[in-house]
């Protein structure tokens, strides 16, 4: 078989790093010089303590906004990091390991200040972590866009079953969408799930055979239920819906997808597929991208 035909078997993931996170990033938000925990809190760390282990290493920064004197923020800082530090630990009979602390005020971005102060910096990041596993990573040659990592390649089969699943999506009507539970991501990251590789390969041939369909790429998140955007490790910017979305949109593109036909953004934690989340299958399920039929 010509290496050309094996092409779109082939998805670059990038090599893991000597350790990850085992979740996007999960925050609390908190109002002015608070430091308790609200009813809406517990729910979130409830959910959280679910998936702790003996492995699991977590850490809690807590931050405060510009309001007050900047000693006092950063007190007010570790006690919130300490609470939620203290609540999990009461939920959790599991020797976890938790280190809480506190980062003090995070100064204002602009000189107009607000008698309201900055709701985003008053807040903790709570961060999970474990050792990631060993993985074989094969070399292959592979076109792609430049801004797509080229760390690992990985090759499979061709998956007809893939191909049965999407062949419905050119009869969507315009802003009709789909979804696919294996279209999904490693957490924290924007870089795909192996199992996810023939997902993407098909959309890409959906694409091909119906050179009129437009789609519109959404990124989505999980572990967070404030709608904003959670944290990419690997940009290390609060982009991680949008940096999901773009992951696709540069794949099809580099495949020979015209841009014109393509769109993405990213929709932070505004739109879970499952919510609660009570499961680590549930977390997975939010962590995914949306394809919107957007011309035809």
């Amino acid at each position: 078989m010509k290496l050309k035909n094996l092409l779109f078997l082939l998805i670059i993931l990038k090599a893991m790093p000597c350790w990850c996170c085992q979740r996007d990033t999960t925050r609390l938000f908190y109002d002015i010089n608070k430091k308790g925990l609200t009813a809406r809190h517990k729910v979130t760390l409830d959910s959280l303590s679910r998936f702790l282990s003996d492995t699991s290493a977590i850490r809690i920064v807590g931050f405060a906004d510009y309001l007050g004197k900047r000693d006092s923020n950063y007190t007010l800082s570790i006690a919130r990091a300490q609470t939620a530090r203290n609540y999990l630990l009461a939920l959790h009979s599991n020797n976890v390991r938790i280190v809480a602390d506190g980062k003090g005020q995070v100064d204002a971005a602009t000189k107009n200040l607000s008698v309201l102060g900055e709701p985003f910096n008053r807040r903790v990041d709570i961060i999970v972590a474990k050792p990631a596993p060993k993985i074989k990573i094969t070399a292959a040659p592979l076109k792609m866009a430049t801004r797509i990592k080229r760390d690992t390649i990985t090759v499979q089969r061709k998956d007809d079953s893939v191909y049965i699943r999407i062949k419905d999506l050119p009869k969507l009507n315009i802003g009709d969408s789909v979804s696919f539970k294996e279209l999904t991501f490693q957490p924290g990251r924007h870089f795909l799930r192996q199992a996810a590789v023939h997902y993407m390969v098909a959309i890409k041939d959906c694409l091909k055979a119906n050179p009129n369909l437009k789609i519109e790429i959404q990124g989505h998140i999980c572990c967070q239920y404030n709608n904003r955007d959670g944290q990419d490790i690997d940009e290390r910017k609060n982009n991680l819906s949008l940096t999901r979305a773009k992951f696709i949109y540069d794949y099809l593109v580099s495949e020979g997808i015209s841009p014109d036909r393509l769109r993405y953004k990213g929709l932070g934690s505004k739109e879970p597929k499952v919510y609660p989340e009570l499961s680590a299958d549930d977390q997975n399920q939010n962590r995914r991208v949306v394809i919107v039929v957007i011309g035809k």
